[in-house]
């Protein structure tokens, strides 16, 4: 006998709803499925079996089967207590306690009824488990219409263990389309303890991975400052390669805010625009937010870059922004178009670049410059068989201000290095040469034209020795390093600011040649950097449990060139010290010193720990710059068990005796459904504000979430953190 796989399998494919929600879900705290699933097999290329306690066959060429009837084909296996199936009609009946199971589920149903031809089959009142999905449900009725669809009539559907159903869904019907990809539901509810929490009277969802039009999970929070919100999202799936998500959010003390996020993808560009609004009632002003970000593979190996954004005031990011970001602590808000190219031997770009000074008390004199625009060129050539390198970086910058000095700089610096490396050693000296010309405009009682040449000499050497320790587990290395440094003086006072500052007590910045970032100074030197740096690695798995590094600038002369006009005449620079320890995996510690020898002071101190480990995180953190900042930190996400989670973070400026971002959370997972609370209190960056909040994230798995994203805020406030769920 040949029964067709598509009758048997009658469109119960209710397991595909909402499949992309659970593809991350955890069912480690469900209970062992009741049953263990069929292996997979291919039923089209084995025969069928029918075993029964009775067999009776009627003249009109029907079977009837009773008495413990298994129907078997391949993967898919029907029990039941009465079978039948008609040889003319092509029709199949099975009454009695009927089970239907396969690879992906299982069903129980009163009665079951196949029509090969019409390729349709009927269940009676229905209960299914998917144990790969961790999903079950019933329903009154199940009827597959076609190849594609089927349809079910008071349904239920969960993802909880039998016998707890702390959530579940129903409705009066669902509708499964496999070949559209899309499921309807109406008159949906969703429980949650017993309680109707959300209701639809009509719902449109996808049951495969294929993007469609819909309504997202609602997003909840308070605040002081704003009061109690609410957006719900809608999804737009205007086509394959692009969406729109269009968020209404009403705002208790501020009213309705708009926002829309708009996505495309092409071959060759892909790019996103945000947009917000609101008139806000608390403030009586229209607020908004611009963003648009694109980039572009051209041809000829071009690529595009393009970020256009703006807000209407300085407090927009401040007061709407999601949690867990950033921007509420930018003082400028960049803009940029810029091409680049990279060939073989060349690497060029073009860039124009504006800013929106967002902290109105920043003096005009104080904001950036514009760039309009930016062009460089720099070469990629690979050293000559002699260890030989030469290579050229070139730029010339357009530069615009309101109230400025403005103009052009060209900046030209060839050089040429040599470089010779061993195990043990290495020499690089190098020979530079900045040539820089600027035609300015309004350059007060200094020339308009100015030109500066100015040769570098620098060379850098080191040793490297290695022994080993701890009965031969462990390498420790000694790497001493002498960095020389020689530039002639010349006069620059006359020169401009454009996008200059000094460079901060670093390691890596003792190293360098020039002591200011960007081209309008070059610092003259005679200098030797002495540093020296030692590690423990592990000798199998080259893992680094210590290293330390000290380094110190010793001068031979005074330094004239500065931006200020006063001359450097110390005879050192601070002494950097720098300590990182992982004794055991999981545990980092990080330590920085900066200690003025003239004032005899710590100028900056820093102190990090970090233990991460089997889900726990615990830090302590303190920073220390120079009088202007003094912070300290504790953080901690500790699993008290396999259900419940507490995390919490105490970030205090000793300054201003302000905080700077208190948390305190607890998570709770168990088989089904996972809840978070997230209570913050977090000061503006003057700490004349301070702000409390509530965040509340309600998960069901296998369906949905509602809330705010928690762990977006928690991922960035605590080192360590990783969700659970």
């Amino acid at each position: 006998m040949h029964l067709k796989r598509s009758l048997l399998v009658s469109g119960l494919i209710l397991c595909a709803l909402y499949s992309r929600l659970e593809a991350d879900e955890n069912w480690g705290l469900c209970q062992t499925p009741a049953y263990v699933p069929i292996p997979s097999l291919d039923s089209d290329r084995l025969p069928s079996k029918i075993e029964a306690e009775r067999v009776t066959r009627s003249e009109n060429d029907l079977l009837h089967f009773s008495g413990q009837v298994q129907l078997t084909r391949g993967s898919e296996i029907i029990r039941a207590d009465e079978l039948s199936i008609d040889k003319l009609t092509e029709r199949l009946q099975a009454n009695g306690q009927v089970s239907f199971e396969s690879a992906e589920y299982r069903l129980q149903t009163d009665s079951l009824s196949i029509d090969q031809k019409s390729d349709t089959a009927i269940f009676g009142v229905s209960e299914f488990q998917l144990p790969g999905k961790h999903a079950r449900g019933s329903a009154s009725s199940i009827q597959k219409i076609d190849q594609s669809r089927s349809r079910f009539k008071d349904f239920l559907y969960t993802s909880c263990d039998p016998g707890s159903s702390d959530w579940y869904l129903t409705g009066t019907q669902l509708d499964l389309n496999q070949e559209s990809g899309r499921g309807t539901a109406k008159h949906a509810t969703l429980y949650f303890k017993g309680i109707p929490i959300f209701y639809l009277p009509y719902i449109m969802f996808p049951i495969d991975d294929r993007r469609m039009s819909g309504i997202l999970a609602p997003l909840l929070g308070y605040s002081e400052e704003n009061g109690a919100s609410i957006a719900v999202p809608f999804y737009w799936n205007i086509a394959p390669n692009t969406d729109a998500t269009i968020t209404p959010a009403w705002i208790s003390e501020r009213g309705l805010q708009l926002n829309t996020e708009n996505r495309y993808l092409f071959a060759d560009h892909e790019g996103q625009i945000d947009l917000s609004y609101l008139d806000d009632d608390l403030l009586d002003a229209r607020r908004w937010q611009k963003k648009w970000q694109h980039r572009a593979t051209l041809g000829f190996n071009i690529k595009a870059d393009l970020l256009l954004q703006e807000v209407s005031d300085d407090l927009f990011f401040n007061d709407f922004d999601f949690p867990g970001s950033d921007n509420k602590y930018i003082s400028h808000l960049e803009r940029h178009i810029k091409f680049s190219q990279t060939t073989a031997s060349w690497q060029t770009g073009i860039l124009w670049q504006d800013y929106q000074t967002l902290d109105l008390t920043i003096a005009t004199d104080d904001r950036p410059y514009r760039r309009l625009p930016q062009i460089t060129l720099n070469s990629l050539f690979d050293p000559f068989e002699n260890d030989l390198t030469f290579e050229t970086k070139n730029e010339w910058v357009k530069f615009d201000h309101d109230s400025l000095v403005t103009g052009s700089r060209l900046h030209l610096t060839p050089s040429l290095a040599w470089s010779k490396t061993g195990d043990w050693y290495f020499f690089k000296p190098k020979l530079e040469l900045a040539l820089t010309k600027y035609q300015l405009e309004d350059n007060n009682s200094f020339d308009n034209a100015i030109s500066r040449s100015l040769p570098i000499l620098s060379l850098d050497n080191g040793l490297i020795f290695e022994r080993s320790i701890n009965n031969n587990e462990w390498v420790q290395t000694l790497e001493p390093r002498l960095f020389f440094v020689h530039i002639p003086f010349q006069d620059q006072a006359g020169i401009p600011d454009f996008d200059t500052a000094r460079l901060s007590d670093s390691y890596n910045n003792f190293f360098r040649t020039n002591r200011f970032s960007g081209a309008d100074r070059i610092g003259d030197t005679k200098q030797v950097a002495i540093g020296v740096r030692s590690r423990i690695l592990a000798r199998d798995t080259g893992r680094e449990i210590m290293s330390a590094r000290v380094a110190q600038i010793h001068y031979f002369e005074d330094r004239l060139v500065s931006l200020d006009g006063l001359p450097e005449t110390r005879p050192k620079s601070n002494l950097i010290a720098e300590l990182n320890l992982s004794p055991v995996p999981g545990l980092k510690i990080g330590s920085k010193l900066v200690y003025d020898e003239q004032d005899k002071i710590l100028v900056e101190k820093n102190l990090s720990i970090n233990y991460t480990r089997d889900g726990y995180s615990a830090n302590a953190e303190y920073y220390f710059t120079d009088q202007d900042l003094e912070q300290a930190a504790l953080s901690l996400v500790y699993p008290i068990n396999d259900r419940w989670t507490i995390v919490a973070k105490y970030h205090q400026s000793l300054l201003f005796d302000k905080p700077v971002e208190n948390l305190f959370g607890v998570n709770y997972e168990s088989c089904c459904w996972g809840l978070k609370i997230l209570a913050s209190q977090t000061s503006d960056d003057d700490f004349l504000v301070t702000d409390r909040a509530l965040f509340i994230e309600l998960t069901f798995k296998g369906l949905s979430q509602a809330g705010q994203d928690i762990d977006a805020r928690l991922a960035k406030a605590i080192s360590g953190y990783r969700p659970q769920f």
